[in-house]
Order: C-alpha cells, then structure tokens, then sequence
C-alpha cells in the first residue's frame, strides 16, 4: 500500500465571515510587470530551483536540498536618449541560498546549472542582451548538514526496490499560501498589465517590460497608476513619447472598462517633466 493511502488526512475547514472585498470602500491593488526588478528576482530564483531539480533527478535519481529564494539584483546604469542610448554598467545579479553540491563522492555542478539557468530566464526580457547588459554570479552555498539528513529519510534508502515510501520529512516551518478568486480591482490590474504586454507593445516598440500597475478603488471609483519604463531607442523625439503614452493609456482605459462599470481614471507615468 502506497504512502497516499496510508497517510491519515488532517484537512480542517472552516467558514469565515467577513464583509467580501468588493463591498468594502478602499481597496488597493498593485502587479508588477515581468521586467520589474523584484518580479526578475522571483522568476530567476523559481527557475534556478527547476533547473537544479532536473539535474537532481537526472544524475542522483532524486530532488536534494536547495533553497535557490536569495536573489538579489544591483542596478546598472544607462544613458537613454531618443533614438538611442547605452547600458553604461551591467545589471549584477547574485544568486544565494543553498544546494547540495555532492551526492555520493560526486561533484554537482551546481553553479553552471544555476548560472545557465538565470541567464536563460533573463532572455524572456525583449530588450536586454544577456551577454553583454548582466552579469550573473553563483553564491550558493552548500546543503546544511542537518537538513541534508532530512532529506536523506526522505530517500528510505535509495536502490533499496522492496523499501515502502515514509512519510515526507518537514525540512522548515513553511506556512501554506491560499487563493481566492479575484476581485473585480484585481481582475483589472492582472488584465492590464498582461495585455498591454500581450497586444499593445507588439504595437508599440517602445514599451519597456518594467511596468507596475496600481489601483485604488474608492467605493465606485478606479484610479489606475501606471509606471512604464519606455525604450529609448524606439522613441524618435518628445512629441514621439508623449502620443505613445496618450495611447498607451487610452489602451488601459479600453481594458479596464472591459473588466468593470465602475468611473475609471488613468494616470500613466506621473513622475514626468515637461520638455
């Protein structure tokens, strides 16, 4: 009899009562876009995590300890200017935590296959040369001895065909993360942001992956703050950026009020100054 039959289920449900979302007076959403820095850092960390999970499995038969969450990303410098500009300093992005670097008596390649692994994440973001825009560098450490013994119960003795599966073993304290389906603010948010990258920028060159959305709901009225980070090069002068964004948010609005009845107002990079 496999592990799942044998495992005595602890599921508790439980009803809560509380005034739903939509029928609340504020609310506040925010998403950001697949080339902001801290959404490059989750999805480098998430891939880097498969790609060791793979070569775990390939080589060792079996997923060992890692925790690949510790990205950290240092700002580059550029020089923007219409119709042009330069990357005057690399992106620096380190990648930590930990990963088993030995199985066995032999070595993991874990660094490459990391490495490898961001760089191959980064190539989904249109504008940047990965070669040339980044550097990547490989801090992980090794698995902690004391949770590589975890790990090694939950293996029951590999080679070992006879060996019945054991119960998992907890490597940490991890709380389980829950989802409810969307709010009409949410639905908008998470819709604007993926067809303006989905349909408006396949219209629009200059429009940079390094976008953050924010609505504020305030009972029956959306105001929808919008920060894009354009691309220089496929701006030919102002007049070129400032219609782009004049259709850039008439595009927003389009979408949003596809999504609600609700009164909905744009603002598209407020930070701007003229000329």
């Amino acid at each position: 009899m496999g592990m799942r039959d044998t495992m005595e289920k602890n599921i508790k449900v439980e009803f809560v009562s509380r005034e739903p979302m939509e029928e609340q007076a504020i609310e506040i959403v925010e998403r950001k876009g697949l080339g902001h820095p801290d959404s490059l850092c989750d999805g480098i960390a998430d891939a880097v995590s498969v790609a060791l999970c793979r070569e775990y499995q390939e080589k060792c038969g079996v997923i060992l300890h890692h925790n690949t969450d510790k990205v950290q990303l240092s700002a580059g410098r550029s020089h923007p200017c219409y119709g042009g500009g330069e990357v005057i300093s690399p992106i620096y992005i380190l990648l930590g935590g930990r990963a088993t670097r030995v199985f066995q008596g032999e070595e993991i390649a874990v660094d490459t296959v990391a490495i490898r692994a961001a760089k191959e994440y980064l190539r989904n973001v249109r504008n940047l040369d990965v070669e040339s825009h980044v550097i990547v560098d490989s801090k992980l450490g090794g698995g902690s001895s004391d949770l590589i013994e975890v790990f090694k119960g939950n293996r029951n003795e590999i080679g070992n065909e006879t060996a019945e599966p054991s119960v998992p073993m907890a490597n940490d304290t991890s709380f389980g993360v829950a989802h409810a389906p969307l709010s009409e603010t949410e639905s908008i948010v998470l819709n604007v942001e993926e067809k303006v990258m989905a349909e408006f920028r396949d219209q629009e060159k200059a429009i940079g992956e390094d976008m953050k959305v924010m609505a504020l709901r305030e009972r029956d009225r959306i105001t929808l703050t919008v920060g894009d980070a354009f691309v220089s090069k496929y701006v030919d002068d102002y007049d070129h950026y400032i219609e782009t964004k004049q259709r850039l948010r008439e595009f927003i609005t389009r979408v949003a009020n596809d999504y609600t009845a609700c009164d909905v107002n744009v603002l598209v990079n407020m930070a701007d100054m003229p000329g």
